[in-house]
C-alpha cells in the first residue's frame, strides 16, 4: 500500500502534532511493507519532516506553486488539481488535521476530524479558524472516502451535525507517549526543583489556555478550597498560551500562591511534572479525546475530569467525574481525592489499567483498516462510474 500523509504541522506543539508524529512512527512499525510519502506543505517544514521521517519514506517539499495550491486546497477553493499532482501516485492520502491540500484524485482520501468545537462553539476560537471550518471542513467531508475521529463522542457529532453517513466515520482512539509513566522521587526531584515544586505538592492542569478548557471555574474551585483549608496544594497550569485567554491570565496573576503558569514545556519535562502531581485536573467543557487524561493515568496519578462527552469516554471508571459547569462540584471532586487515601490508590490502579488499553500500535492498526475501507470504497465508486 502506498500511503500519503500530510505532515506539514510537524515541529509545532499540541495534541494534533503529537497525533501526526506518533501515528507516523507507529504506521512505519506496524506496516513496514507499506510505502510512506510525506507531504511537507512548505519548504521550511522539510528539514523537520526529514529528521522525523522513518527510513524508506519519501519526503515531498513543494515549490511555490505547490505551496499556493496546497493552501487553496485547505480552504477547499481554487485548487482543481488532484492529490497526485502534489505527491505522485498513491493508494490513499490521509490528512491528520481536518483538511487536505487537494480534494480530488484517484487515491482514496481520508481525513481526521479531532473535534467540532470550532463549529459548535465558535465563540471559543479565532474568527479565521471558525470560518475555515464552516466552509472548508464541510466541503472536505463531502470529498473524502472515509473520516476518522478520536472518539465515539465526536463520531456521533460528525454524523449528526454534518450529515456524514455513519458507515464513512470510524472512531480510532489515541494514546499517550512512552515518556508518561510512574516515577520515583529521585527521578522527579531534579525536574521539579526548577520550579520550586515537590512531589505530591501541587495540583496540575496541562493544555492550552483557551476558553473550552474551563480554567476560570477551575481557578475559582481551587481558590475556594484554599480559603477553607491551608493543606490544599496550589494549582499549576502548564501548556501553550492558546487564545482568548486574557481573563484567565488576569485570574492567574491575581491568584498569588494559589496558582501558577509554566507555559509550554518540552515533553520530557511535562511528563515529570504530571508524574509528580497530587492530582491531575482537566475540567474541559469540550474535548475531542483528552490526551492529557490518558497521559496522567499512565503516569500513575489520580485524575479529576469532566462528566460526559469524550473525557468520560476516555477516562471510563478510572477518574473522579464532575460537572464542568459547577465550580463547587469541581472543588468537591478535588477534595475527595485529596482526603481519601484509599480512593487515590484505587484511581491510580484503575488509571494504569485504563491507560494500558490505549497504544499507538492500536491506533496504527485501526487506521490501516480505515485505509483499506477507503481504498475499497474508492474502487467501488470508480467501478460504478465506469458502468
Amino acid at each position: 500500500m502506498r500511503i500519503g500523509l500530510d505532515v506539514s504541522m510537524l515541529g509545532g506543539g499540541g495534541g494534533i502534532v503529537t497525533y501526526a508524529e506518533s501515528l507516523l512512527g507507529a504506521l512505519a512499525r506496524q506496516a513496514p511493507q507499506c510505502s510512506l510519502v510525506l507531504w511537507c506543505g512548505s519548504r521550511s517544514a522539510a528539514p523537520i519532516v526529514r529528521h522525523l521521517a522513518p527510513p524508506g519514506s519519501r519526503v515531498v517539499a513543494p515549490g511555490l506553486a505547490g505551496r499556493l495550491l496546497g493552501r487553496w486546497g485547505r480552504l477547499a477553493i481554487g485548487n482543481a488539481l488532484p492529490i497526485e499532482a502534489f505527491v505522485g501516485s498513491l493508494d490513499t492520502f490521509h490528512g491528520p488535521n481536518y483538511l487536505l491540500p487537494a480534494q480530488r484524485g484517484k487515491a482514496a482520501l481520508v481525513v481526521t476530524v479531532h473535534d467540532l468545537s470550532a463549529l459548535r462553539y465558535p465563540q471559543w476560537h479565532p474568527t479565521r479558524r471558525t470560518l475555515v471550518h464552516r466552509v472548508a471542513l464541510r466541503r472536505t467531508l463531502r470529498a473524502v472516502d472515509r473520516v476518522i475521529t478520536d472518539s465515539q463522542a465526536v463520531r456521533a457529532e460528525v454524523i449528526a451535525d454534518l450529515g456524514v453517513p455513519p458507515e464513512k466515520v470510524t472512531a480510532v482512539p489515541l494514546a499517550g507517549a512512552a515518556d508518561f509513566h510512574p516515577r520515583g522521587t529521585g527521578e522527579l526531584k531534579p525536574v521539579l526543583d526548577r520550579w520550586d515544586l515537590t512531589p505530591g505538592g501541587y495540583l496540575l492542569f496541562s493544555g492550552a489556555l483557551e476558553p473550552r478548557k474551563n480554567l476560570i471555574r477551575l481557578l475559582e474551585a481551587v481558590a475556594a478550597l484554599r480559603r477553607r483549608r491551608r493543606d490544599v496544594p496550589p494549582l499549576v497550569l502548564a501548556g501553550p498560551p492558546g487564545w482568548r485567554n486574557r481573563e484567565v491570565r488576569e485570574k492567574i496573576a491575581a491568584a498569588g500562591g494559589t496558582a501558577g503558569y509554566l507555559d509550554y514545556l518540552p515533553r520530557e519535562d511535562l511528563a515529570a511534572l504530571v508524574a509528580g502531581c497530587a492530582a491531575f485536573v482537566m475540567p474541559s467543557l469540550y474535548e475531542g479525546f483528552g490526551l492529557p487524561v490518558v497521559e496522567a493515568m499512565a503516569s500513575g496519578v489520580p485524575v479529576v475530569t469532566s462528566r460526559g462527552g469524550a473525557l468520560e469516554e476516555v477516562a471510563g471508571n478510572a477518574a473522579v467525574l464532575v460537572d464542568p459547569r459547577d465550580s463547587d462540584a469541581m472543588a468537591a471532586g478535588i477534595e475527595r481525592v485529596l482526603d481519601d487515601a484509599g480512593l487515590r490508590v484505587d484511581l491510580v490502579q484503575r488509571g494504569l489499567a485504563r491507560a494500558a488499553q490505549f497504544s499507538w500500535e492500536r491506533t496504527a492498526r485501526e487506521t490501516l483498516a480505515v485505509y483499506d475501507q477507503a481504498i475499497a470504497a474508492r474502487r467501488q465508486k470508480a467501478t460504478g462510474l465506469r458502468e
